[in-house]
């Protein structure tokens, strides 16, 4: 059974909808959700590895607040801007320090889905508490990025949950003072420990907002992608991470843990051996996907795709063969004038510029290479003066 409640309810909303249908870039996200960068951030994080923070090879010797945790969070933030984000260094205190960054959306930029997690620790290493929900926050950044979507994503990490959930506290306070419309905040504390490798995952909800709605589409998220997270909702669920923080303020919010209820709980939390060695990646692998996939599907991803009208005027000018395609594509335009043509992967992303330009005597022939390409959907996408169309190409 997918979905194993301690209390189950029925609570009818009108944020979240429970008729939920396959999206395929959300599967597509699913499927980009990476393991070995996962872990390369986690490692980093956990003081496995050697870093580049400002220029200059060091570790992370840890993430404790009282020791001084800045090193950590000028990792994240210079992260957070590699992938091509402006973060937010938030000084909230003389010692506290969230990092947070903002994802525009499209059409309602001024309102807000949030994945977080906190990135402060209590000794070192503590690579399940908390440099997992940490790494899956970074992981969620890299990939959705590049995409874009209907609403804002505020990815954030917390500092100072170990002592009181300060940072959390403090950025959910000034939100909701500011009359900020959060929609929903996943959070995500200690995501890689499976010691009986069952693959249940807690999500910890309340009756704050639309928190069991919130819950509930997690579960279905998990069943229409069939993860192999089976998911344990609990309500009213524990309030000791950041997730309360939002509940105290009014807002609809869940986290995504391990078995802190069921049982299967990391027994090396909060003690030096709390190392990647001991974890499941699998686990956290699949945990990662959920909450990313769930975030996804929330925020509506948008595949640029043209109107009506110009899809009229231009669909005849572009034409791909063969199609099915294997080792090379060729496309013809019959067009004039400037002409821009681009190859986007399944999700709409862009992957390169295949021509870029003045057309002359109205007749363009490109060939496309596909043997860098994985096999699947792609789309070539033609800008001209006429008006933009779309065209599938599929690559087995």
């Amino acid at each position: 059974m997918k979905r194993i409640y301690l209390l189950f309810i029925f609570f009818i909303t009108g944020l979240f909808s429970f008729a939920q249908t396959y999206n395929a870039q959300v599967e597509n996200v699913i499927n980009t959700v990476n393991l070995d960068s996962l872990i390369y951030q986690m490692r980093n994080l956990s003081g496995e590895d050697e870093v580049v923070i400002n220029g200059e090879t060091t570790s992370i010797e840890h993430r404790v607040s009282n020791w001084g945790n800045n090193l950590a969070a000028q990792y994240i933030y210079e992260t957070l801007e590699n992938i091509g984000l402006e973060p937010t260094w938030d000084l909230y205190s003389m010692n506290g320090v969230n990092v947070y960054a903002v994802q525009e959306g499209s059409v309602y930029p001024d309102e807000y889905y949030m994945i977080c997690a906190h990135y402060d620790a209590v000794d070192y290493y503590c690579a399940d508490d908390n440099a997992s929900g940490s790494a899956a926050v970074i992981e969620s950044a890299r990939i959705l990025s590049s995409m874009e979507f209907e609403y804002s994503i505020i990815y954030a990490l917390w500092d100072e949950e170990e002592i009181g959930l300060i940072g959390s506290a403090d950025y959910a306070a000034i939100a909701a003072s500011n009359g900020d419309v959060i929609h929903s905040v996943i959070n995500m504390d200690m995501i890689a420990w499976d010691g009986d490798e069952d693959m249940v995952a807690e999500v910890h909800s309340s009756y704050t907002a639309n928190s069991n709605a919130l819950s509930d589409y997690i579960v279905e998220i998990d069943e229409i992608y069939s993860l192999a997270i089976e998911p344990s909702v609990i309500i009213p669920g524990a309030g000791g991470t950041d997730h309360s923080s939002f509940w105290n303020n009014g807002y609809a919010a869940v986290v995504v843990s391990e078995e802190y209820y069921g049982g299967d709980f990391n027994p090396y939390y909060h003690t030096a051996q709390d190392r990647i060695a001991v974890l499941n990646m699998d686990y956290f692998h699949e945990m990662s996907k959920l909450c990313i996939a769930s975030l996804t599907s929330f925020c509506e991803p948008i595949l640029n795709t043209p109107t009506i009208e110009n899809e009229i005027s231009v669909r005849n000018q572009i034409q791909i063969y063969p199609n099915p395609a294997t080792t090379l594509a060729h496309i013809t335009c019959q067009t004039q004038g400037h002409t821009q043509i681009t190859l986007l992967n399944s999700m709409g992303q862009y992957l390169s510029t295949l021509h870029n330009g003045e057309v002359m005597g109205g007749n363009l022939q490109l060939e496309l290479p596909l043997n860098s390409l994985a096999k699947g959907m792609y789309f070539v996408k033609m800008e001209s003066t006429k008006g933009s169309t779309i065209l599938k190409l599929l690559v087995k």
